[in-house]
């Protein structure tokens, strides 16, 4: 049951890549683009728990770093820190809403753009001066929590059906 599980991380991440570097990297919001690997991480998160919303973290992180050039390891720990993060402050909830995921993934997208720009600072990497970060960040945000209805459902419904039952773990 694990490699679907890895499977899925594998589709989704070069999905998501393809249509954020393709279509989404046309439809900017204010010259922001979505972080649609980041959506998807913090959906994951939700819906599956910290460790698979880690793990889904560092393989689009690591992608991300990859495919677009940037350097290695800091959208991979920004995305797995958000990953781990999230899952985990999901598991203390008792009784979300229906808005939980859309601020969540929100918030988590502030959080995450904010972190990214001040490591790229710490590390001495060009960046963007830190009120353009914030902005691109808000925005982020908002073009994020925008994409959530569309894209949360179903990435919680691939979550669920890839779900281990009882008596595949107990190995029966």
């Amino acid at each position: 049951m694990i490699w679907r599980r890895a499977l899925m991380l594998v589709v989704l991440g070069i999905t998501g890549l393809a249509l954020e570097t393709s279509i989404f990297g046309e439809m900017t919001l204010y010259g922001t683009k979505p972080q649609l690997l980041l959506l998807v991480t913090v959906a994951i998160a939700l819906s599956e728990g910290p460790l698979l919303g880690m793990t889904a973290g560092f393989t689009f992180g690591l992608l991300t770093d990859m495919v677009l050039g940037l350097p290695a390891g800091v959208t991979a720990l920004t995305y797995t820190l958000a990953g781990y993060v999230v899952g985990r402050i999901r598991m203390q909830m008792q009784a979300p809403s229906a808005w939980m995921p859309i601020g969540m993934i929100a918030f988590a997208t502030l959080a995450a753009m904010l972190f990214y720009g001040a490591f790229s600072l710490v590390l001495g990497q060009e960046s963007l001066p830190p009120g353009r970060v914030l902005r691109h960040a808000v925005q982020g945000a908002l073009y994020n929590g925008l994409l959530t209805p569309f894209l949360y459902p179903l990435v919680r419904g691939l979550g669920a059906r890839l779900r281990p039952r009882a008596a595949e773990v107990l190995g029966r």
